[in-house]
């Protein structure tokens, strides 16, 4: 039996449905932000909430050495952004990942493709770091510590740096 989807209309259903996600989205997280007495400024931009980021791809490769060492993973200026919810810009930051592997290792082209699919999400700063702890932690399985750091560009004169580190957990 062939399959008669046209590959247009099965493209524009899933454009729909994301379309529509993001429109919930970002109703719900301006109804939210407005019981705290905060308005958007400016323009409204549509972004799509953090369970849609490409945790379940992170991909791991093992770690079949006895010698213990420090893993560390740094993005570009640039490299890493996801969306102000009160706005809609993007928020960049460099990312820091620093960890020493039990039985496994972070796959860097997955790392790459998670670390862009923060681009259309939006979240405060300080939500995004636990998140990225939490998807790495469990895709690395039992690293005898992990810790995940980002730096955001300064805004409005405020430096914003959130760590989370599993040794002080």
């Amino acid at each position: 039996m062939s399959d008669t989807t046209d590959p247009r209309t099965a493209v524009e259903d899933q454009l729909s449905a994301l379309e529509k996600e993001a429109v919930e989205n970002t109703r719900r997280s301006l109804e939210h932000m407005e019981q705290y007495g905060i308005r958007p400024e400016g323009k409204v931009q549509l972004f799509l909430p953090p369970d849609t980021r490409a945790g379940d791809e992170l991909d791991r490769l093992p770690y079949p050495h006895e010698t213990r060492q420090v893993v560390t993973y740094q993005t570009e200026p640039g490299e890493f952004s996801a969306l102000c919810p009160f706005s809609g810009l993007p928020d960049y930051a460099t990312l820091y990942v620093e960890y020493v592997p039990g039985d496994w290792l972070v796959e860097l082209k997955s790392l790459k493709y998670y670390i862009i699919s923060w681009r259309n999400i939006g979240a405060a700063q300080e939500e995004l770091t636990p998140l990225i702890f939490q998807d790495l932690h469990k895709v690395l399985g039992n690293p005898e510590y992990l810790r995940v750091k980002t730096e955001y560009n300064v805004r409005g004169g405020i430096n914003s740096t959130a760590v989370v580190d599993s040794r002080e957990q």
